[in-house]
């Protein structure tokens, strides 16, 4: 309830939840990656919103393919071959690093890879939530998690919806407020009650679009903001593209090649997990 304290049981689920997260994503069960958490009460389900610094201690390094003669396998391009292993699938090793390093990528690798958001949700189910009287969500499921203004948006075309509804039955007012102000019929003594209530029914159909309007107009700016923000990093990007194009073109192509390896490993395990799925 607004103005009101959340009860203890909330706050004790909250707790939970914050415990969950120190020792799945932590830094050694730590807080020293956590750069915030936060409850939010301000949408129809309270959440816990967190942010934090992925931190591996190990990194993934490729391993190349050799020749009888122990030397490393090169492409036609002179770059040299990843070793696959029986599944077709880039191998690589982890090491350990001389100190910590952010990198999203290792970070949910070294933590099952593409299942390791399921296995997030697993374990939170069973560590937190079934104590709490709460469900598993829909295993599989390609549901979508809809932005704040999405939802929002959402809320307030709900309540222009409604509100249509509601003036439905006032449409003949609503005529003779138009055929008035359109000239088609002049403000006559014993129409001008309907006339005056189409008047109001129309102002407040008006008043909702209004903040839908705003809305949208809201949103466009903050985002028009947020990429002004990024033009100079965006600017320091291209800078840098074209030094490393002019005097490094070998390291370009390098990491081009790379780029494409590893888009192809992606485009390959998600077929591979597709038919996985669909063979059962």
């Amino acid at each position: 309830m607004q103005g009101e304290q959340p009860p203890p049981r909330v706050l004790e689920f909250f707790n939970d939840c914050y415990k969950f997260v120190l020792r799945e994503v932590g830094y050694h069960g730590t807080d020293e990656n956590i750069l915030s958490a936060v409850i939010h009460f301000d949408e129809t389900t309270p959440h816990l919103q967190l942010y934090y610094v992925p931190i591996v201690d190990q990194g993934k390094k490729k391993v190349y393919a050799k020749g009888s003669d122990g030397k490393v396998l090169r492409n036609e391009k002179g770059s040299p071959i990843q070793a696959k292993d029986v599944n077709g699938k880039g191998i690589y090793e982890y090491n350990a690093l001389p100190s910590p390093k952010i990198c999203s990528s290792d970070f949910w690798e070294q933590r099952g890879g593409q299942v390791s958001f399921g296995n997030l949700q697993d374990d939170f189910y069973e560590q937190v939530a079934y104590r709490y009287g709460l469900d598993r969500g829909e295993i599989g499921s390609n549901k979508k998690h809809t932005t704040k203004y999405e939802w929002e948006m959402k809320k307030l075309e709900e309540k222009k919806n409604t509100l249509s509804k509601e003036l439905k039955p006032l449409e003949e007012y609503l005529k003779a407020f138009e055929d008035a102000i359109n000239g088609k019929k002049p403000f006559f003594k014993k129409d001008i009650e309907k006339q005056v209530v189409g008047l109001i029914a129309k102002y407040k159909l008006l008043e909702q679009e209004k903040k839908t309007t705003d809305k949208d107009r809201e949103y466009l700016f903050n985002e028009l903001q947020k990429y002004e923000k990024q033009l100079p990093e965006l600017q320091r990007h291209k800078e840098f593209l074209y030094f490393i194009h002019q005097y490094a073109p070998d390291k370009l192509r390098e990491a081009k090649i790379v780029a494409n390896e590893r888009k192809e490993e992606m485009e390959l395990s998600t077929k591979r997990k597709f038919n996985s799925f669909y063979k059962y």
